[in-house]
């Protein structure tokens, strides 16, 4: 009897540490297949920890982390950079403690510390250029001012304002028409995105929709995101990608330590993993998402479709994310009343 008390106690315990072998993880539900070759198997077999993964868009996690907030579920979380603002704002993240992170001193510093407080560590950098069906489209297009010519009418998507991209690019479309970038109403934009609403197929939320859109021949033309570029280029529809002349949004992803996290040793080996050498170099390759790490090299034609090296990201329109979160919220109702019209 008392061997097979000890028995059940060992199996009891052995049960209890595999079930805290794990990090929750939210984030995007772009690329989940390339997420587990690179990140979540590669990890498991280093660490023999799991990464579970709760996904969709920015807002929607978001709103979902501020009723978790007495009792969190997540550990760690992928913001954009004004959307983990939002959420320091919200309560929600701790400090991250970089003396616990091997491979910080290796990331660019513009992505140490991009939020302030080290409430956020930068993993990877990213455009957002106009992508259209050249099979469809004669062109050439070559400007944001493109998506109001009647040539690709009734063919063309736009981001929601609640999407990663959706307030900068309405900042770029009041630079473009005002030439004021800053203006706390974007009374510009938003006159500008209703006299085209009639002409938008949908205003997409994430990446994925848009893609399948691309294929089912509805849409022609989109702002895309450079991570999603791979798989765009993988439907083997005859496609561009554009740098407008104006230039091209540029956008920082972050992950934070959520409040409260009750996995935090695995949270910090996640994070760390993240922004090494090996896993920047496989996201990278894999045209998912362009490295912060200095030491990443990648072959020129893969350079090519990332936000690659120093000087193309310096070419980057970066907007203050402290101006978008300050008035996120009035945007967002301008917005929902714009398209209920």
């Amino acid at each position: 009897m008392r061997k097979i008390f000890l028995g059940a106690v060992v199996c009891l315990i052995a049960l209890t540490v595999f079930s805290a072998a794990k990090v929750n993880v939210s984030t995007w539900g772009f690329n989940l297949d390339l997420l587990d070759k690179n990140i979540s198997k590669p990890f498991l077999e280093k660490y023999g920890i799991e990464i579970v993964r709760e996904v969709g868009n920015n807002s929607v996690r978001l709103t979902k982390l501020i009723s978790q907030k007495s009792n969190p579920v997540i550990d760690v979380v992928h913001f954009v950079d004004y959307y983990a603002m939002l959420a320091v704002k919200e309560g929600l993240l701790q400090p991250v403690d970089t003396s616990k992170l091997k491979n910080y001193s290796e990331i660019y510093d513009f992505a140490k510390d991009p939020i302030g407080g080290n409430y956020g560590i930068g993993y990877t950098v990213y455009s957002m250029g106009i992508v259209y069906r050249t099979d469809k489209i004669k062109g050439p297009i070559n400007s944001w001012k493109d998506f109001w010519s009647k040539e690709v009418a009734g063919h063309i998507s736009l981001p929601d304002i609640t999407t990663t991209q959706g307030p900068a690019l309405m900042m770029l479309i009041n630079q473009i028409y005002d030439g004021n970038a800053y203006d706390p109403e974007l009374k510009t934009a938003f006159e500008k995105v209703r006299q085209l609403k009639k002409d938008v197929v949908t205003f997409y939320k994430t990446s994925s929709e848009l893609l399948n859109l691309f294929k089912m021949g509805e849409v022609w033309m989109a702002p895309v995101q450079r991570f999603s570029w791979g798989q765009f280029l993988d439907t083997g529809l005859p496609l561009a990608w554009v740098t407008p002349v104006e230039g091209m949004p540029g956008f920082l992803n972050v992950i934070s330590i959520i409040k409260g996290a009750k996995n935090l040793e695995e949270a910090y080996k996640y994070i760390d993993f993240m922004i090494s050498e090996e896993v920047q170099y496989a996201e990278a390759m894999d045209l998912v998402d362009s490295p912060v790490n200095v030491n990443v090299v990648v072959p020129q034609e893969i350079a090519e479709k990332l936000t690659y090296g120093v000087d193309h990201i310096k070419s980057l329109i970066f907007y203050k994310t402290d101006f978008i979160v300050e008035n996120y919220d009035k945007w967002i109702n301008k917005w929902n009343e714009l398209i209920a019209q």
